[in-house]
């Protein structure tokens, strides 16, 4: 099977220093994220954002903010020939302070809504997507849905390996240190699908 999508999370997979991020002048490439991005494009594989913005929600900043740094991250795709296929975000809290957005909801991570709506919007099959991300938070809504899935040791993903090893999914979940070396592994191995059955039971935080 081949590869149909990538999906990640902006924070910590794309960009360095973004705790709360509201801004495009605050966005930081990791070094050969752009790269990566190229090649994966090249193979024909879509690349999906799907993210947690609860600062939305606790007043830090708007969905306007949120939709403004996802479109400098477009552009600056764009400038090296990348597309992005999608944008997806959760402004919502539980505990947030902007009142129609402080609510639970099924597309904060763990939970799957965004992931399901990418699935939609893109007539994606899970067991032919990977999902990237630097929080267990980030890989639950795939793995739940058959994806294979990379834990990245940028931003949060060091601080998450202790956590995983007692997950009873841990054994699903590749570590990786960059988006780089998943890019060699897509470039080598472009026909690699995710996983063979879907997870039916995930624990969450």
């Amino acid at each position: 099977m081949k590869l149909q999508a990538i999906l990640f999370d902006r924070d910590g997979t794309l960009i360095e220093d973004c705790h709360f991020l509201s801004h495009p002048d605050q966005i930081q490439w990791i070094p050969g994220v752009l790269d990566t991005l190229k090649q994966w494009k090249d193979l024909g594989v879509k690349i999906i954002v799907a993210t947690n913005q609860s600062g939305v929600a606790r007043g830090y900043f708007d969905a306007a903010a949120v939709e403004a740094v996802h479109a400098k991250l477009l552009w600056d795709a764009e400038q090296v020939s990348v597309s992005i296929a999608g944008f997806y975000y959760c402004p919502h809290h539980p505990q947030g302070e902007v009142s129609r957005y402080s609510c639970a909801c099924d597309c904060r991570k763990p939970q799957p809504g965004m992931f399901l709506q990418a699935i939609r919007d893109h007539g994606l099959n899970p067991n032919q997507c990977w999902v990237i991300g630097d929080r267990l938070r980030d890989l639950e809504p795939g793995l739940q849905l058959g994806m294979k899935a990379f834990l990245v040791k940028t931003g949060s993903g060091l601080q998450e390996l202790e956590e995983l090893s007692k997950r009873p999914y841990a054994s699903l979940v590749t570590v990786i240190s960059s988006l780089s070396e998943i890019g060699a592994i897509v470039q080598e191995k472009p026909n690699l699908p995710a996983c063979k059955d879907s997870q039916a039971s995930i624990c969450k935080e």
